[in-house]
């Protein structure tokens, strides 16, 4: 055998083996971790906690011995259920077995399955027990021995489960008469290749590698590369890329897919962390989640975990400008304007799209590459760079959904390949070592999961949303037109443009201009990868980062196509400039927004640039439509000779120079941000602190009450804390003043069943007392109940963990308001100026007037704080400030005003407010004022402390540890952090029970309360906050403890399920 007959047959071999144990590697068998809970544990029929990553379990089976009836604590009725009653939406949510009046029921997801009345349970043998099984294809709920059965093989009715809970006192008779719960948890997604499976991804890599070597010796000889040296653009857009990279800001997801990161490589497997029932991210995420994986063990530090973004985007300009524009002819190759285009429009997608973790920078990346290696496989006739084309498409089209784009340069340049191959002898030999290679994907997908775990995490995404249709893809082109980040000004540009280029580009082919090859390619990839954009579920406007390098591309040519227009005549040279002028005031009419912490003194970034209230766009405008007519008048004159000069050069390059401007206020913008800010946090000062070795980010700023009820001031003349606040002037401000619909969010209302039970005897209350003239009972339902009144009489539920016991509260609120109110609090001593202790702070709620963060005055009803000076006769007033209130209006927060800014002469302090309005939403109510001391948040909350990041904010606390979860079983968080509340408000619901994320479980097993908190220096800046989780409890005040899990390792194969995820309806 020849040594070329050899060569071809290695290539022939190796190809077919490295398909076809690639192939098999989603159907061969992983070794799975099948987890359960049993209950009771050690011998205690005590609550324990097991909260599910996936919500629900997998199966339940439960028994109960009617003689636990007996059993139960006094004025309680839980026998057995799935979640702490006091959870959000208890009922609907878990399943329950109670006895309410000795009577029997049983509930699953607000459906009775079995119901008995007391009078029937008394008939029932004493050894009378209920059982009950819940599985996805079957649910029974009977009472063996009796008539008493219930049986449904249509509806799933299995719950939310974080736990089994229980009123029973702990009686060994109870287990001993069979009282048991056996959960069998969803951990299908926890697994490991068997050595089989790791052995066929290990030799089906090396046979395509193989086959790869063999078919490069079948090939010419690879031409000797031209090597081009550095260049001035090549300085400047890397320049802009660094200074992006410290200053810049950063993207919409990077908290999300950096806590993705940091679990997985500390946990099982990639899940999706804070939506869609933890299923994993596969098929689509690896390799480029892996590395983030891997990047996370090293440091979490913003800086480092974007660097892939970085080296994507010097990567892409360097195809770009080496190996495509020179490709787009002569004209292209040979002018400065279309690489000075090139580069500032690439800039201007890259900037506000991929400076952060998501897979967009990656993506634009492998699509320049893969367009660029089947360029050089058709320019040298070799189809080895074609085959590596193929596994860097394919290995593109797995970091995201976007990815189809590189899939789309595949099929373009398939007919070359065909062709090639047609050409050849060896036919056979050709295409197996592209059959390997598109194969190797199958390794980042399916390493750790199997066909069957892979198809069911792409349902319950599915099935959960957001998912839109492919012909709903014109929203994702209309959110450009909106006032958000989405639709910022930076974000509007780049499309702009690009659309307008295909337009001239298009119109140039049209009318038979000359073009090469890859130009043709070019507009084929930009329309198939538009095509492809279609079809992916989400229609967000981050996906627009893909057409950095290929959307540059296209701006080049089409900066070319327009040059040449304006070149012809001053009249082309106007209409050209009055066309782009026009896409500039377009995308002036957007914010000059960024994504939230990166927003800090970032100048307009909740409205359109303007000057005065006159709006940048409008004059851009005006300027535009002078332009225009100008070019029409000139359109009426007799032609004239062309301007040679310099500056008609740069008017023929208007999209360069519009480029360059939106480049420039994007950096300028963040330049402000830096030094307006400076030595307080930014984006920018984070990254910088970094390279001192302080990586916490915003974390490091972030102080916090350390103990909210021990930083009262103390008033003066002897009067006690609990009268302070009423002890001077007082009329309209009652102890009840307050609506029970701004209390805290999943505070903890245990007592308020004992509300239930309270009597409604109000004969021991002073009909002419503050109690009786506050607000209506409507109004206060789920305040605390009568029997727990505050030190001045309040039922109201206070926020920031503060104690009603010691600290009172008065407010206006009332259901039909007939008179004006006013308070003067005591004056309470003014403490000395500490570093620990910078603010006096007062928890407020209702509408006050103040100046927000812009300096904008907000309406309300008026507070101040009054100091003072004491002398023999009293207290000389010395004057009064506004406090700084950061919001949200109405709800509790706390304002606060730095002692330093205080004369020093002022040695006393109150408040004084006025509430002189009617209406329904003029109210205000108030607590004393208090002096904190203030601590980091990395003291309150350390590295080793699992915390709830919420996806908003998560890349800010890189000190702070995610809280991890093992064979579906979720660590119990001990707080979390939020963003602002705008953001709060808008975006906490993506992690809710209905899509199946992290906040269900956290929230069912934990109550909260918020921790007063302040960014250091930026007093006022609404950064966010934090909450206080505490367990839940039973009737006698008990948490549960954690369960035991019991793990098992069970070799499965790939297409094993053990049945349907429970997924609830997310429209519910």
């Amino acid at each position: 055998m020849s040594a070329v007959k050899r060569v071809q047959t290695t290539a022939t071999v190796a190809g077919l083996i490295a398909f076809v144990l690639l192939l098999l590697v989603p159907f061969l068998p992983v070794k799975q971790t099948e987890s359960s809970v049993s209950w009771p544990q050690n011998g205690s029929v005590a609550s324990v906690n097991a909260p599910l990553i996936s919500l629900a379990p997998q199966q339940l089976d439960v028994t109960v011995p009617l003689s636990a009836i007996d059993e139960l604590r006094e004025g309680q009725s839980l026998l057995l259920g799935t979640l702490p009653e006091g959870s959000p939406k208890a009922s609907d949510r878990g399943f329950f077995v109670t006895s309410p009046d000795g009577g029997l029921v049983v509930s699953s997801l607000n459906e009775v399955l079995l119901q008995l009345t007391p009078a029937q349970v008394k008939k029932l043998p004493d050894d009378a027990k209920l059982e009950a099984h819940l599985a996805h294809d079957l649910t029974t709920v009977e009472i063996p021995g009796t008539d008493y059965a219930e049986e449904d093989d249509e509806e799933d009715y299995r719950p939310q489960l974080t736990g089994i809970y229980t009123e029973l006192k702990d009686e060994q008779q109870l287990i001993d008469a069979g009282l048991s719960a056996h959960v069998d948890i969803n951990s299908r997604f926890t697994s490991q290749p068997t050595l089989i499976k790791t052995l066929a991804m290990v030799l089906g890599l090396i046979s395509a590698l193989i086959s790869l070597a063999a078919l490069r010796k079948l090939d010419r000889p690879a031409p000797r590369l031209r090597r081009q040296g550095l260049k001035p653009l090549d300085g400047l857009v890397a320049a802009v890329l660094g200074f992006w990279h410290v200053f810049g800001a950063n993207t919409s997801d990077d908290g999300y897919l950096l806590t993705m990161a940091r679990v997985a490589a500390n946990t099982d497997y990639m899940a999706n962390y804070y939506r869609w029932y933890g299923v994993p991210e596969a098929p689509f995420g690896s390799p480029f989640y892996d590395l983030l994986a891997l990047m996370s063990q090293v440091t979490t530090a913003s800086t480092w975990m974007r660097l892939p973004a970085l080296f994507a985007g010097l990567g892409t300009w360097w195809l770009l400008s080496r190996e495509i524009l020179p490709k787009l002819g002569p004209e292209i190759a040979n002018r400065r304007v279309a690489h000075w285009t090139a580069a500032l429009v690439f800039l201007t997608f890259w900037l506000p799209y991929n400076n952060g973790t998501r897979p967009e920078p990656i993506i634009a990346f492998g699509l320049m590459a893969t367009w660029a290696l089947f360029e050089r496989a058709m320019e040298t006739d070799r189809l080895v760079p074609a085959a590596w084309g193929t596994v860097v498409a394919a290995l593109t089209l797995a970091c995201g959904p976007t990815g189809l784009a590189a899939v789309g340069v595949f099929l373009i340049s398939l007919p070359w390949v065909l062709g090639t191959i047609g050409r050849r002898e060896a036919k056979l030999a050709s295409i197996a070592p592209f059959m390997g290679a598109g194969m190797a994907v199958m390794v980042p997908v399916f390493k750790d999961q199997t066909l069957a775990t892979v198809l069911e995490a792409t349902a319950v995404r599915s099935e959960v949303g957001p998912a839109m249709h492919w012909f709903e893809e014109w929203s994702r082109y209309s959110v450009l037109f909106e006032q958000t980040v989405d639709g910022s000004l930076a974000r509007r540009f780049p499309m702009f443009v690009l659309l307008m280029c295909i337009g001239l580009t298009l119109w140039w082919f049209a009318r038979g201009g000359e073009r090469t090859k890859t130009a043709q390619r070019m507009m084929l990839i930009i329309g198939l990868s538009t095509f492809f954009l279609m079809f992916t579920p989400t229609k967000w406007t981050h996906h627009f980062g893909i057409y950095a390098g290929l959307g540059a591309a296209i701006a080049a040519y089409g900066s070319v196509v327009l040059s040449r227009i304006a070149l012809q005549s001053k009249r082309n040279r106007s209409f050209a400039t009055a066309a782009v002028l026009f896409l500039l005031a377009l995308t002036l009419a957007g914010w000059n927004g960024w994504w939230y912490v990166s927003s800090y003194a970032v100048p307009w970034w909740d409205r359109t640039p303007q000057l005065k209230a006159v709006e940048f766009n409008t004059v851009v405008l005006a300027i535009a439509l002078v332009v225009f007519v100008v070019g029409v008048v000139q359109s009426m004159r007799p032609p004239k000779p062309v301007d040679a000069s310099r500056w008609a050069g740069v008017m023929s390059a208007p999209i360069a120079v519009a480029a360059a401007l939106i480049v420039a206020l994007s950096c300028l913008t963040f330049v402000k941000s830096f030094i307006s800010q400076a030595p307080d946090y930014s984006v920018g000062m984070g990254n910088v602190r970094t390279f001192a070795g302080e990586r916490c980010a915003q974390g490091a700023d972030v102080l916090l009450e350390e103990d909210t009820n021990d930083a009262f001031l103390s008033p003066i003349d002897g009067v006690p804390l609990g009268r302070s606040l009423d002890s001077g002037d007082n009329y309209g401000f009652h102890p009840d003043g307050v609506p029970a619909f701004i209390a805290s969010e999943n505070a903890d209302t245990s007592d308020s069943s004992n509300q239930q039970v309270q009597s409604d005897d109000t004969a021991d209350v002073d009909p002419g007392s503050d109690e009786a003239q506050s607000t209506s009972r409507v109004n206060t339902q789920g305040n605390r109940p009568r029997s727990m009144r505050g030190v001045n009489g309040s039922t109201v539920r206070l926020p920031f963990g503060l104690d009603y016991t010691r600290v009172p509260v008065l407010g206006t609120f009332e259901d039909e308001p007939t008179q004006s109110a006013e308070l003067e609090t005591s004056w309470f001593d003014l403490p000395e100026v500490s570093e620990e202790r910078p603010l006096l702070v007062a928890s407020v709620a209702g509408r006050i007037k103040h100046h927000d963060i812009n300096g904008i005055e907000q309406e309300g009803s008026e507070l101040e704080l009054q100091y003072g000076r004491k002398t023999s006769g009293g207290v000389q007033k010395l004057g009064a400030v506004e406090m700084l209130d950061q919001g949200p209006t109405p709800q509790w927060r706390n304002l606060r005003y730095p002692i330093a800014d205080l004369p020093e002469d002022a040695d006393v302090v109150r408040l004084v407010a006025k509430d002189t309005s009617l209406a329904e939403k003029d109210w205000v109510a108030v607590t004393p004022l208090r002096n904190p001391k203030l601590v980091e948040l990395n003291t309150m909350f350390d590295s080793e402390t699992p915390g709830l990041l919420d996806w908003t904010v998560a890349f800010q606390y890189p000190c702070q540890r995610p809280f991890y979860h093992h064979a579906g079983v979720d660590e119990i968080p001990e707080y979390r952090i939020m963003p602002d509340a705008p953001g709060k408000a808008k975006l906490s619901g993506f992690m809710d029970f209905l899509g199946g994320g992290s906040l269900a479980p956290v929230e069912a097993v934990n109550t909260s309360y918020e921790v007063p908190g302040y960014l250091k220096g930026d007093w006022q800046r609404d950064w966010g906050s934090v909450a206080k989780y505490e367990r839940r409890t039973n009737s006698a005040g008990e948490a549960p403890a954690l369960a035991q899990v019991d793990i098992a390792e069970n070799t499965r194969w790939g297409l094993y399920t053990p049945g349907p995820m429970k997924v609830r309806d997310p429209e519910e």
